[in-house]
């Protein structure tokens, strides 16, 4: 009886000890350029604009619908880019006391920031007709 045990025990443990090849999906490598990872960060902070921000500012190259509210593609003529950082961080309130308040962590403002940065144009002056 002991020959057959005997046998077995060096099959079974070649057979537990062969460790199968990883699936295809776990074998590839997701690799993401600097310009895509760019882009999403803007296009998430777009996405918060959208929802917090354009009602007022407008959105993209948006003219402003609330009269003191700054159009967000000249917010950085204006405002320092840190700066603004800063303050998306810390609570902003900026520019009029009918400006609700927002608190954003450091990767939501870092979101803002990045599409802000994205759709910045010179102020053009008024012309003189």
């Amino acid at each position: 009886m002991r020959g057959p045990i005997t046998a077995l025990v060096p099959l079974t443990l070649m057979a537990c000890a062969q460790t199968p090849a990883p699936a295809a999906s776990q074998a590839a490598v997701i690799q993401t350029s600097p310009d895509d990872l760019l882009a999403d960060k803007i296009e998430r902070g777009r996405a918060i604009v959208s929802r917090e921000c354009a009602s007022c500012h407008g959105l993209d190259n948006e003219e402003a619908e609330w009269p003191d509210a700054p159009a967000l593609r000249h917010m950085l003529a204006d405002y320092d880019s840190e700066t603004l950082n800063e303050d998306f961080r810390q609570s902003v309130r900026i520019g009029h006391p009918g400006m609700p308040q927002f608190l954003y962590g450091p990767k939501t403002a870092d979101l803002l920031l990045s599409y802000l940065v994205s759709i910045q144009e010179p102020e053009t002056p008024p012309s003189e007709d």
